[in-house]
């Protein structure tokens, strides 16, 4: 379906961006940069396939997710000095990401009959294991280790699009829940919304400094 082809590759774009970006910020060369694009925009992806079964991944036997991810490197780099003015661009385009990805496998975990459990965490872990491969690469505790709101925008996302299914349009419930997902975890971040962390002296929220400078 085209829309699910259109919303893909923004999916794999967004979070190839983010790879790229946290790829310069962590000083990586070229080579280094390129690797944590894939790996960022294609993990989640890779991690779905498996989980429904599907013998090989759809991302190494379609050229369009390389095309997509190569010419989102070299555009990034280009306008970095730009595009490095806007302290939350890394957020945005997880965002996107985050939405994307949890949507679309969502719809194909369902189309390969999993249960409501199965297709929520395929949802999910496809949502988030793109940018957990990504900072656990650079170093970084993964952010849905964390105590941001990260995992919850997709649970939730997950779940509308399941229950909406048989309810409105496939184009609709795509854009709605993507949508969903996007605002919930802008908002959280905006709001600075956390989970708890246990420590020695109880609980304390623990903010991320690129988040901390966020700005709508």
């Amino acid at each position: 379906m085209l829309v699910l082809s259109i919303v893909d590759i923004i999916g794999t774009v967004a979070f190839a961006v983010s790879g790229v970006l946290v790829g310069i910020r962590s000083k990586l060369d070229l080579f280094g940069i390129y690797v944590l694009a894939l790996a960022t925009a294609s993990g989640g992806g890779i991690i779905r396939d498996i989980v429904i079964g599907r013998e090989v991944p759809v991302f190494f036997i379609q050229w369009k997710y390389f095309a997509a991810i190569s010419v989102t490197m070299v555009t990034t780099c280009l306008l970095y000095s730009m595009v490095n003015r806007v302290m939350s661009f890394i957020v945005l385009a997880d965002a996107v990401g985050l939405g994307v990805f949890t949507v679309i496998a969502t719809y194909k975990a369902m189309e390969y009959g999993l249960p409501v459990l199965g297709i929520v965490f395929a949802g999910v872990i496809t949502g988030v294991g793109g940018g957990i491969l990504r900072d656990i690469m650079v170093n970084e505790i993964p952010l849905i280790f964390r105590s941001e709101v990260y995992a919850v925008p997709s649970i939730v996302g997950s779940l509308m699009f399941y229950f909406l299914y048989d309810c409105i349009g496939l184009c609709i419930n795509i854009y709605l829940c993507v949508g969903i997902i996007f605002a919930i975890r802008m908002i959280s971040v905006k709001l600075r919304l956390h989970l708890p962390v246990i420590s020695k002296g109880g609980t304390e929220p623990t903010i991320d400094r690129s988040r901390k400078n966020f700005r709508m």
